[in-house]
């Protein structure tokens, strides 16, 4: 079970005060839609047979998935906040009670950007009981909700194919949409554990950083860009540069656009080149000794990581100085012959390996690219 279910499951109590009956959070959503605060406009609980039905926003549908949904009740509520869980489920309770509750504040502050909610209760022929909860936005917000319908499919256009890594989460924090850049970089293997879930909820899944960024980025509402090392849930860790932007496309339904891209050594960005080549390759900066780059195969081949690229020079982690030295001056000298050299890998095994080394020269800066022969 992952974080979010942990924190969900002692939120989702009892949403009938006559039965007193415990509705638990199933271990799996199995497939069944979830309920988003973001955007809601009503929802309608059967409470005898404790289900519900909402309406999802289309502004933000990215999967096709916008309008009726039902659910149990326990299930639709499965990846709110515990807190968003609370609220809601007292406010069915009150309405059950009194016959009617409300309004309640989710996710509001200074600038009415929450979702107010107040709820009805209705008796049906049979002793059947519903509660109806709608949203207390203000119609002049709403009026303009066909023209922000296309948001959803605008975003996505723009944002699939871009080298940058884009991440769409709404103004509760679910996350709605990220495009292949983004999966890869911060190694998203399987996209359901992650798409449609509170972003508080998941930070095993995609890593702390972003998770803090995020949420800060959604409690000041406002634009926010830097450079900063990003930890993934994997343990390795690299740095970006980022933009967070808020959107708003109407009353309760906004959120923010993250985008970031890997800080790159003078511009220069050998990766997607060098993952290509089936022989192990590395390219060091010569006057830093850093090393920038490092293709698929000398990842796996010596375990070498974002992280421990950028903790110290080579010479300190995988070559001997007078190796490193060496390298420098047969390059220089316009070698073609491999020398045999000692490498010592980050997985803790030293390796006689033969190398063929080539000075590149970009701008002022010159690197060494070098090759392990087998």
């Amino acid at each position: 079970m992952d974080a979010m279910e942990k924190t969900a499951r002692p939120a989702a109590v009892t949403a009938t005060e006559a039965e007193g009956e415990a509705a638990t959070v199933p271990q799996s959503g199995s497939g069944a839609p979830a309920m988003s605060v973001a955007g809601l406009s009503f929802f309608t609980v059967d409470i005898q047979a404790k289900r519900v039905i909402w309406l999802e926003p289309r502004s933000l549908d990215f999967e096709h998935r916008s309008g009726l949904n039902e659910a149990s009740l326990s299930t639709a509520l499965r990846h709110m906040a515990q807190n968003d869980q609370k609220q809601i489920l007292g406010l069915i309770q009150q309405a059950v009670k009194t016959g009617s509750a409300g309004p309640i504040e989710l996710g509001g502050d200074d600038l009415g950007a929450g979702l107010s909610l107040v709820a009805m209760r209705y008796q049906v022929e049979g002793g059947r009981t519903f509660v109806i909860a709608v949203s207390g936005a203000e119609v002049e917000d709403e009026a303009n909700g066909t023209a922000v319908r296309g948001v959803a499919p605008l975003i996505r256009h723009l944002v699939e194919d871009s080298e940058k890594s884009v991440l769409v989460v709404d103004s509760f924090g679910y996350l709605r949409y990220a495009n292949d850049a983004f999966n890869k970089l911060f190694e998203i293997g399987d996209t359901s554990l992650c798409i449609g879930r509170n972003i508080a909820h998941i930070p095993n899944r995609v890593g702390k950083t972003l998770a803090s960024v995020v949420l800060t980025a959604l409690a000041r509402r406002a634009p926010m860009d830097g450079s900063k090392r990003f930890f993934l849930a994997s343990g390795d860790s690299f740095t970006l540069n980022f933009d967070v932007i808020p959107f708003r496309v109407s009353a309760g339904l906004g959120g923010v656009v993250f985008s970031a891209s890997k800080v790159k050594e003078r511009g220069v960005d050998f990766q997607q080149i060098f993952n290509c080549v089936h022989a192990p390759m590395l390219v060091v900066d010569v006057r830093t000794r850093m090393l920038v780059s490092a293709n698929t195969a000398a990842r796996k081949t010596f375990a070498v990581t974002e992280q421990l690229m950028e903790s110290a020079p080579i010479t300190e982690t995988m070559l001997h100085p007078k190796t490193f030295v060496s390298l420098i001056e047969h390059a220089r000298k316009g070698g073609n012959t491999p020398l045999q050299a000692t490498v010592s890998g980050f997985d803790g095994v030293t390796r006689s390996k033969r190398m063929r080394v080539t000075l590149i020269e970009s701008g002022p800066t010159h690197y060494l690219l070098i090759e392990s022969k087998h």
